[in-house]
């Protein structure tokens, strides 16, 4: 089994391709440029250097969100466009459960966290008592960084904190106290999203036929963007 994966959710423009759990290729691009500008040159690259072509995957895997929203767009409308044209089935894969899987060997708790700005979050709590099973516990979090330290004030077994919200959470555990030994923060290195983990997490929602198409594959909003939510705001003032 052959999964392409892609990833433009972050900062990095990432691509990978996997036979079964076995990485063949990975391309990581942070350059300043755009994912719009960067993902289907990289996407050529890979084939050519691994010499594979379409008809060789079997699946594509794709991050939907929470992320850049424009990113987002762009890795989403590529997955469509490619498996729209060769009929190829679709793994969404959440961006939390992807950074997760950046450090799926750690016993115990997972929590990926992603920086929203303005002391916000978009975060996920993952029991990883099963090693490499990480498992969502409770519902994502969109909202103050505040909630997420609710949250791991019942939590009780070791934690590992992932993604580029992780400095932010550290801050503020400080800041309250509540920072102990059995809570650690991961390197600088795994704050990114990477096609290699998309790929591993798709092969294991595969598993339990976790599965999609190009027509039905979405983003996962957590909330709404600022222009959508500025613009909310001035309909708002104009009725009243």
């Amino acid at each position: 089994m052959k999964i392409l994966a892609i990833g433009t959710s972050g900062k990095n423009c990432t691509v990978a391709i996997f036979a079964d759990k076995n990485l063949i290729k990975e391309i990581n691009i942070n350059d300043g440029l755009t994912h719009s500008q960067n993902l289907m040159p990289t996407i050529d690259t890979i084939f050519k250097e691994t010499g594979l072509e379409l008809s060789d995957i079997d699946y594509y895997a794709c991050s939907i969100g929470p992320g850049s929203f424009t990113g987002i767009r762009i890795g989403i409308a590529t997955i469509k466009g490619i498996c729209l044209g060769c009929d190829k089935p679709v793994v969404a894969v959440p961006s939390l459960l992807a950074l997760a899987y950046n450090i799926k060997e750690h016993y115990g708790y997972i929590i990926s966290c992603i920086d929203a700005k303005n002391d916000n979050v978009y975060a996920a709590v993952y029991d990883n008592s099963k090693l490499g099973l990480p498992m969502q516990s409770g519902n994502y979090i969109s909202d103050n960084i505040d909630e997420l330290v609710d949250r791991m004030k019942s939590i009780e077994e070791k934690i590992c904190v992932v993604g580029d919200g992780a400095k932010l959470l550290k801050e503020k555990l400080i800041e309250e106290e509540m920072l102990e030994d059995r809570i650690s923060f991961c390197l600088p290195e795994d704050e990114l999203e990477y096609a290699s983990s998309i790929a591993n997490a798709a092969y294991d929602m595969i598993q339990e036929g976790k599965i999609t198409d190009g027509i039905h594959i979405s983003p996962l909003y957590l909330k709404k963007s600022q222009a959508e939510r500025e613009l909310e705001e001035k309909e708002k003032g104009e009725s009243n």
